[in-house]
């Protein structure tokens, strides 16, 4: 398979690595797409997107990884979803709804590389490239299924065992079972208050799973989170 992406159809079933490669081959096959988009590089938990912008760009992430978050009336900050290269959001600049609201927010989670596609070239690039549709049906489909995972673990699990979820996958994303996450990051993350994670990370380090740092978690035992938590789904 080619990289190029100006065929009407993409496989579906294509690797994400292929797919990641395939997005980062566009601006050099389309010369009329590289002269509009926009490189933004971004440092962690620098906002990318303010809600006052995020319906003006389509964002596809090249590099890096990004959450994306809402705030309550009450200052509580809660993630929705966690993307990596390959994925895009700002689906607002392409079905031209309303936006998330005053409260809603894009923010990278490690160092990152975004494209930035003009509301109003969008809907062309995205019908020009079956590459982009793909990268957008596969952020919705892993979008939903977060939100029904995190959901679930709302529900059925005590909050102990969601934060020890939480400390795993975040080493999976940093490839380390060293997390550069403050308190309040991990709070955010799960809809909760800063003072009661650090109280729940106070008894892990006591049990000896972790080692605690100024915004940093370093995971000693990740066989105990592993069982006290079972099953961890992205």
């Amino acid at each position: 398979m080619t990289a190029s992406s100006n065929t009407s159809e993409v496989d579906a079933t294509i690797a994400d690595e292929t797919l990641i490669e395939m997005l980062s081959q566009l601006a050099a096959e389309d010369e009329e797409l590289a002269q509009v988009l926009s490189v933004q590089r971004v440092l962690p938990w620098d906002c990318i997107a303010p809600s006052e912008e995020i319906s003006e760009y389509l964002y596809i992430v090249i590099e890096g990884l990004v959450q994306i978050l809402i705030t309550s009336k009450e200052g509580r900050r809660l993630v929705t979803s966690v993307l990596g290269a390959g994925m895009v959001f700002g689906e607002e600049a392409v079905f031209e709804f309303d936006s998330q609201g005053p409260n809603y927010c894009a923010q990278a989670v490690k160092p990152s590389v975004l494209w930035k596609l003009p509301a109003d070239r969008t809907q062309e690039f995205l019908l020009k490239h079956a590459t982009l549709r793909l990268a957008m049906l596969r952020t919705l489909g892993l979008r939903v299924v977060q939100v029904e995972n995190r959901l679930e673990e709302v529900a059925y699990r005590w909050l102990p065992e969601r934060l020890a979820a939480e400390l795993i996958r975040q080493s999976r994303y940093a490839g380390s079972n060293q997390i550069r996450l403050s308190h309040q990051s991990l709070a955010d993350i799960l809809g909760t208050y800063r003072e009661t994670i650090s109280a729940i990370l106070r008894d892990f380090r006591e049990a000896g799973w972790v080692k605690l740092g100024y915004r940093r978690i370093t995971i000693l035992d990740p066989e105990a989170l592993e069982n006290l938590t079972g099953v961890i789904r992205e």
